[in-house]
């Protein structure tokens, strides 16, 4: 006999696909990546600090298509989380490429593998 699936399985599953998904910033050939979704507290704090009181999701909202400062911050974090946890924000600005054509960067949002059919309660 089938047994049905037990309630708020799709919507936890729903929620553990998203935080699993990667975001893959390049700028001027640097590569970094970072889980938008799922980015430590202390990052999230950092971004606040750093910028006026405002929260990531005034510079990610889940779209590719982002400005030049959303772009910034994205690189900045994903830096932070690559091993360069006491990185300012400041240090990316001076870094920063004074031209930023098409060509010196790129965003790529990997959505994790929809294949995984485990209950993410087991």
């Amino acid at each position: 006999m089938a047994q049905a699936p037990r309630p708020g399985v799709a919507k936890r599953k729903e929620a553990q696909q998203q935080a699993a998904r990667v975001l893959r910033v390049t700028v001027d050939g640097v590569t970094v990546q970072l889980c938008p979704d799922n980015l430590p507290l202390e990052h999230r704090v950092a971004v606040r600090k750093a910028c006026g009181g405002l929260p990531l999701s005034a510079f990610w909202s889940d779209g590719l298509a982002v400005d030049v400062d959303s772009l910034m911050i994205l690189f900045w974090l994903g830096r932070r989380v690559s091993g360069e946890p006491g990185l300012s924000l400041e240090t990316v600005e001076k870094e920063w490429p004074h031209t930023l054509s098409p060509d010196l960067f790129e965003i790529v949002l990997v959505e994790p593998d929809e294949t995984d059919d485990t209950d993410p309660e087991s």
